[in-house]
């Protein structure tokens, strides 16, 4: 048989399990803040695993295919950016950084055209000096190098097509978590201990 009993322990407590009750429902924070954090750090393990909120692994980018390590986590700076903010009817977490949307969503970065000044150095007789792996190679010379060839290059326009490597987004496991911290912040307050 399966029952379900209810204990009536009298008016008094019931009284307080209500009015935290009810103090939760005017100012739901704790739910918000419980779900910031985890959105939050749900959204940081994405990077981690490389994988967007769906599953889908994100699409290496040039430099990891060419020498190792991580998409998006070259400098940090996406990664450390990401924050959260909540209050009494929100809960809210992302990045502030200009370049975050392009890699959530992907896109197409049109570059447009430039000039640059290319400082190569040279020897004492004015050839190029070149690169000892590659002969073919010149190397660049900086400011403070005194025998140099300086040169101006036109860069004509040119597209950057980006893929979206989405990492914001809610899956059904966060949705799950988010519910089972509601019910713990709901079951702080009937028990008399705050939420956390």
């Amino acid at each position: 048989m399966v029952q379900a009993t209810i204990r009536y322990e009298g008016q008094r407590g019931l009284d307080a399990a209500l009015s935290r009750l009810a103090a939760l429902g005017r100012s739901p924070r704790p739910i918000f803040k419980a779900i910031a954090n985890y959105g939050e750090s749900s959204t940081r393990l994405r990077f981690e695993r490389q994988r967007g909120p769906d599953g889908s692994a994100w699409k290496p980018s040039r430099r990891v295919q060419k020498s190792g390590g991580q998409t998006l986590v070259k400098s940090r700076r996406l990664l450390r950016s990401i924050t959260n903010a909540y209050g009494d009817t929100y809960a809210a977490w992302g990045s502030n950084v200009a370049y975050a949307r392009i890699h959530q969503q992907g896109g197409e970065i049109n570059r447009a055209p430039y000039s640059t000044r290319i400082r190569l150095r040279t020897d004492a007789r004015g050839n190029l000096v070149r690169q000892p792996g590659n002969r073919n190679l010149a190397v660049f010379a900086r400011d403070s190098h005194k025998r140099a060839r300086t040169s101006w290059h036109e860069v004509r326009a040119y597209k950057i097509r980006m893929p979206a490597r989405p990492f914001l987004g809610v899956n059904r496991e966060d949705l799950w978590a988010m519910g089972r911290l509601t019910v713990q912040a709901i079951q702080a307050a009937e028990g008399g201990g705050g939420a956390r």
